[in-house]
């Protein structure tokens, strides 16, 4: 039953992926980030000197990255339907909690085994002894959110759960760490194992779910609208009364756009990416940069403004595919060039 839900799960994260995701954009982002990305992280990693980076500070470092790298929560594969069939398919369900428990730490030990081997020419204690220690603050994590609801008791033992461990992995040999872990794993798995009614387990499941959703949603325009907005849509007092502009489709697009900033909330991102960007990477790799966010802001527009020609106004009056055409390009040409003149500037300036 088990592996059932897993595959089902895998399959929708899958089906949804395939619907969702523009590949171009996709395209324009993934490849220059892993072509900058390797040569930065191979001429950082030979230039590297361990020696200069002192103890204390790396400690304090990772303590500060613990909050960010430990497991906060385990996927079990429950839902609130289980509870009906309880008693009478009990061990069944025993076994899900117990394959849920390891396929979440295995999974999490895949990912940080990846993390801390690029993070390998850089750290100072031994590699085993900071995958046990991160092991073991995520499971005493995990049995705090089970047994502290209010987080004026919770939040203050996990930080110092945090520190104690952290900040005891250049005194405390290597095998106190496998025991401690050993320890942690059985406290927390009894205590998965003898919660009868598991709310929150179910509370995590649905809460990865969404929160998968949610990261996914972000990078198709269109299912944005799915979810629940946090705040009311600004409504900018320009976009009211003022003309924008003599043609009739431009003023309706600029207007459209500042009455619903959160179409412009893409482009804005890929820009103060590339600002910064700018300022960090060597020359060679500023030049790739540019031409690829020029490349992938237009086609972020492009999808902008499709996405604002199937509004019910824009169906409602008439408008030709010439009009429409010369609408787009004389809005291009109006934001590229001051674009491109700005990135230049930031180019030679930083």
């Amino acid at each position: 039953m088990f592996s059932k839900r897993l595959y089902r799960s895998y399959q929708f994260n899958f089906n949804l992926i395939k619907s969702i995701t523009d590949w171009t954009v996709i395209l324009y982002l993934v490849v220059p980030s892993i072509i900058i990305g390797f040569f930065l992280y191979r001429d950082f990693a030979v230039n590297f000197q361990v020696i200069e980076l002192q103890q204390n500070f790396f400690l304090t470092l990772l303590f500060g990255l613990s909050f960010f790298l430990v497991k906060s929560s385990i996927r079990l594969f429950v839902y609130d339907a289980d509870l009906l069939f309880y008693k009478q398919q009990g061990r069944k369900f025993h076994q899900i909690k117990l394959f849920g428990y390891s396929y979440s730490f295995i999974f999490f030990n895949f990912v940080l085994i990846i993390l801390l081997l690029l993070a390998s020419p850089f750290l100072v204690l031994p590699f085993w002894e900071v995958l046990f220690a991160l092991n073991i603050i995520s499971v005493l994590h995990i049995f705090i959110q089970y047994k502290c609801q209010k987080w004026f008791t919770k939040w203050p033992l996990i930080f110092i759960i945090h520190a104690l461990i952290i900040f005891n992995l250049a005194i405390l040999p290597f095998w106190i760490f496998s025991l401690l872990l050993l320890a942690a794993h059985l406290l927390l798995l009894n205590t998965v194992l003898s919660n009868r009614y598991w709310t929150l387990e179910t509370r995590w499941e649905y809460e990865a779910f969404y929160r998968w959703m949610k990261h996914l949603y972000q990078f198709s325009l269109e299912m944005r609208y799915y979810m629940p907005a946090k705040t009311k849509q600004p409504l900018i007092l320009l976009a009211k009364n003022k003309i924008l502009s003599t043609h009739r489709i431009d003023n309706l697009i600029y207007k459209t756009l500042l009455r619903k900033l959160n179409y412009l909330k893409s482009p804005v991102q890929l820009i103060v990416l590339v600002i910064a960007l700018l300022f960090v990477l060597p020359i060679w790799a500023k030049a790739i940069v540019l031409i690829f966010s020029f490349i992938g802001l237009n086609v972020a527009l492009s999808s902008i403004l499709n996405e604002i020609k199937q509004a019910p106004f824009f169906q409602l009056m008439s408008v030709q595919e010439n009009e429409w055409l010369q609408a787009k390009t004389r809005l291009k040409y109006r934001l590229f060039p001051p674009l491109g003149i700005v990135m230049m500037l930031l180019l030679f300036i930083s």
